[in-house]
């Protein structure tokens, strides 16, 4: 089907516009409440979302997946600015929880967290994601999974630059049958 905007729609494209819509709508709804309420008792806190542990480690019960910051799935490219925005938005929310991965982008969703979060890197917590078997120069994703040692610490060396930062503070890990031991 096609909008008479000369836009494609098929099941997935009407789910995905449809979920947007919707969490653009209730983006903005609680934006609203969280300005009038900041206004109404005049505090730095926009909203109260709770926090969680992981381990020793203290996070906001809500986190940013930084997934799509190099791209959306309808292909386009949001600006750098746009997505510091919207991470530097998330802090002053209380959000303090980032996760991304080196597959993501490949490797660009790095760069723009860790440009994103420069300003407060040691007041958040940044989850990262390791395993694929993907170039470290290039970033192309080849088969398999890779966990062998030297790869790993290639990984994470490259993760740790893109990030601007010097630990990464939590990992997940994909295990690779290859490496048993």
């Amino acid at each position: 089907m096609t909008t008479r905007h000369g836009i494609e729609l098929n099941r997935r494209g009407l789910l995905l516009t449809a979920g947007t819509l919707a969490v653009a709508a209730n983006l903005g709804v609680a934006n609203a409440q969280a300005t009038t309420k900041q206004n109404a008792s005049d505090t730095t806190s926009v909203t109260e979302i709770g926090r969680r542990k992981l381990g020793s480690l203290e996070v906001s019960s809500v986190g940013l997946g930084v997934q799509n910051m190099s791209r959306t799935y309808q292909q386009t490219i949001p600006t750098r600015a746009e997505m510091h925005n919207i991470i530097r938005a998330a802090f002053d929310r209380g959000l303090t929880f980032y996760d991304a991965a080196e597959a993501y982008g490949p490797h660009e969703v790095e760069r723009i967290l860790g440009e994103g979060v420069q300003p407060f890197r040691d007041q958040v917590v940044i989850a990262s994601k390791f395993g694929w078997n993907i170039d470290l120069e290039t970033g192309e994703r080849l088969p398999g999974l890779n966990s062998r040692p030297e790869h790993i610490k290639s990984a994470v060396e490259g993760m740790l630059k893109r990030l601007q930062t010097d630990r990464i503070d939590l990992y997940q890990h994909r295990v690779d049958p290859q490496e048993a031991d």
